[in-house]
């Protein structure tokens, strides 16, 4: 896909949604951000580094009483979290790894940067964030991982 035809969208239980071109996303306010990430198969990275845009300035404005978000992204993954995991200061939209661009393998030209939740919480390919009243599970908490899938705890399978 032409970046010239990405979106990035605030939908759901908002009053207004919000969308940005990539050119617009690209004008927001920026952050650089360190963090270590975990896989769920037990792998981890230290001290990655990510170039992209709070997901508490995308939400700057937005006034809902929503308690949840599904992420949602090309090719119909979903990903669900608590919206206090997004806000906070706690998770990105970013279009940089290392410095460099992120690539499409990657989850390029955005994807979900959840640090401190496991790493497939971070999704690829991403395009959005539906606003929830109600918890929905998303394509890997739909098939058996944990709804929340905090590293710490060790939250990978259901039951955990």
């Amino acid at each position: 896909m032409s970046l010239d035809q990405w979106t990035f969208s605030i939908v759901g239980e908002i009053d207004q949604p919000k969308r940005w071109s990539w050119k617009e996303f690209r004008e927001l306010p920026k952050e650089t951000t360190t963090a270590d990430i975990h896989c769920v198969t037990k792998w981890s990275k230290l001290d990655t580094s990510w170039t992209g845009v709070s997901v508490d300035t995308l939400l700057e404005g937005v006034d809902t009483a929503a308690e949840f978000a599904t992420v949602f992204c090309d090719g119909g993954y979903t990903t669900n979290l608590a919206l206090d995991d997004l806000a906070g200061h706690k998770a990105w939209v970013v279009y940089e790894y290392d410095g460099q661009p992120l690539h499409p393998e990657h989850g390029g030209p955005v994807r979900l940067l959840v640090p401190h939740l496991y790493f497939w919480k971070s999704a690829k390919w991403v395009r959005g964030i539906k606003l929830e009243n109600e918890e929905q599970p998303g394509f890997w908490e739909s098939n058996g991982y944990h709804i929340r899938g905090d590293p710490w705890r060790e939250q990978r399978y259901w039951g955990d």
